[in-house]
């Protein structure tokens, strides 16, 4: 059965989409067709049917509406590529239509919004997926894998850290503003992801947060206004009792930082930056001395550890510990492996990997950084995902239009 499929949100976003749908169907495994497009502005979509004639060999029909699209093509499912304030109102329209939904990440703007997405999926029966891409890069499945296999034995500290991107517009002016959800919570909920992806449900979070630059300098040399938080540092305390390190620094200058680790009773793994294909450094205690373990050592202490079939065919190897690729090909295998999943969720009737809820737990705890600071003291997971805790969010809501 082939599915019929349909992308709202044309810009960048939307062409990574088509580039993962082509490389879906360059390994044979491409489950739909990409039946329609659809954007606000006129030119954007046209754009993006032109590359997806170019790269799936059809072009899909364009449209100024999802109500407009819907009723030309029985669609099966929807992709939501715009800006996280749009997620909510698309999202439940086309649930209400019978129409299975995956939606970019952040879930929404708020948790209270995606919460309503998320009862819209529940109500409908439809499927709700969330495009959280980094946790399908094989060398964070490798990872998973080991620390699951206990590798460093039991995890007692993990660590989130990076600085990058300096004073410059972080690929669209809009993720600097607050209201579209601001970079911290749009680069924020990848990382809150794998850390649950790794060690499990976190249970409090405190923060403290800064906006360095109240201005953004764009490619062609213009500023642009950035009132959101772009430097927040915090801590976490998993379910398990492991603490965690965070540090996201979207201002930085100077030396780029990436550092992501596990460090348990028997010894610590470092993951490297997400699509970059390069080895985990895994290190083991034994005796009292640190022994580095080589890629091969680390694959023999998980001989049931497998990639599945579409990322296998994607990477070239079922059971990869590194590789290399360019960079846009990493990209667009790692969406292709999203929209893989969401397929497969649809037609044998599971819940997606990233499911709604799992989009919404990673929204809640980046917010919780910068809710934590309003209140002075550390908040639970619970009290976010509730909207105990909401200042922050409601601030947010509070200056732009109410969605419906």
């Amino acid at each position: 059965m082939t599915l019929s499929f349909g992308l709202f949100g044309c810009g960048v976003m939307g062409q990574r989409h088509i580039k993962g749908m082509a490389k879906l169907r360059q390994a044979g495994r491409m489950r739909f067709a990409l039946e329609g497009v659809c954007d606000l502005i006129p030119s954007s979509a046209e754009r993006a049917a032109d590359l997806a004639e170019t790269l799936l060999g059809k072009r899909p029909r364009v449209f100024a509406s999802f109500a407009e699209m819907r009723a030309a093509i029985p669609l099966d499912g929807i992709s939501i590529t715009t800006m996280p304030d749009a997620h909510v109102d698309l999202g439940v329209e086309a649930l209400q239509a019978g129409v299975h939904v995956m939606v970019e990440k952040p879930i929404a703007l708020t948790v209270r919004q995606g919460k309503r997405l998320v009862a819209a999926a529940r109500e409908t029966g439809r499927k709700l997926a969330v495009a959280e891409n980094y946790r399908r890069d094989p060398i964070n499945r490798l990872a998973k894998a080991l620390i699951d296999a206990g590798a460093v034995g039991r995890p007692f500290l993990a660590v989130q850290a990076s600085s990058s991107n300096g004073e410059f517009v972080v690929i669209t002016p809009w993720r600097h503003l607050r209201r579209k959800c601001g970079i911290v919570v749009d680069m924020g909920v990848h990382y809150t992801d794998i850390l649950e992806y790794l060690l499990g449900p976190i249970e409090a979070v405190v923060g403290m947060n800064a906006i360095v630059d109240a201005q953004r300098k764009g490619a062609d040399g213009a500023l642009h206004p950035a009132d959101a938080e772009d430097l927040s540092v915090g801590a976490v305390r998993f379910k398990s009792g492991a603490l965690g390190n965070w540090m996201l620094s979207m201002a930085g200058r100077g030396a780029g930082y990436f550092h992501r680790a596990v460090y348990g009773d028997g010894g610590s793994l470092v993951i490297p930056t997400d699509r970059t294909g390069q080895p985990l450094q895994l290190t083991v205690r034994r005796d009292g001395r640190d022994i580095p373990l080589s890629e091969a050592e680390q694959l023999a202490l998980v001989p049931d550890f497998a990639l599945d079939p579409t990322t296998a065919a994607l990477f070239g190897s079922e059971r990869l510990s590194s590789y290399r690729m360019e960079f846009a090909d990493i990209d667009a295998n790692l969406i292709a492996i999203e929209y893989d999943d969401f397929a497969g969720a649809i037609l044998d009737d599971r819940s997606p990997e990233v499911s709604g809820e799992d989009g919404l737990r990673s929204l809640a705890l980046v917010y919780g950084f910068l809710e934590a600071e309003r209140l002075g003291r550390p908040v639970t997971a619970a009290a976010l995902l509730s909207g105990e805790v909401s200042a922050y969010q409601d601030e947010l809501e509070d200056a732009a239009p109410q969605a419906s």
